[in-house]
């Protein structure tokens, strides 16, 4: 990890399997997962140095790689995931209690 956090130059620092540190031009560094689809080259944010470290990043892009070994698209996993989380959210109030809520909220001192 000591090595990951000198990397100052922008660009794309490659680990391995990828894996890349992403430096930009203002020195911000994240973890990016790079792969091919349909000839199309992807990137997918993996989070900021400063919150995933190089043992988490690498966790996360062999979870990517087995993704992509499953014929999964890492990007359309986490969309699914995260649409998936909304929903949840969204049935943990009925539509009664949500418009109840309102009305209290807005009616007329």
């Amino acid at each position: 990890m000591r090595v990951v956090e000198t990397i100052k130059k922008p660009g794309l620092h490659a680990d391995g399997g990828g894996l890349y540190l992403h430096v930009s031009k203002t020195g911000a560094r994240s973890w990016i997962f790079r792969w091919r689809r349909d000839g199309k080259l992807r990137d997918m944010g993996l989070g900021p140095l400063n919150t995933i470290s190089l043992a988490e990043a690498r966790d996360k892009g062999l979870a990517c790689r087995k993704l992509k070994l499953e014929g999964r698209d890492p990007i359309d996993e986490r969309r699914a995931q995260r649409q998936a989380a909304k929903l949840e959210s969204a049935k943990a109030i009925s539509f009664r209690d949500c418009a109840e809520a309102y009305i209290s909220a807005h009616r007329a001192g």
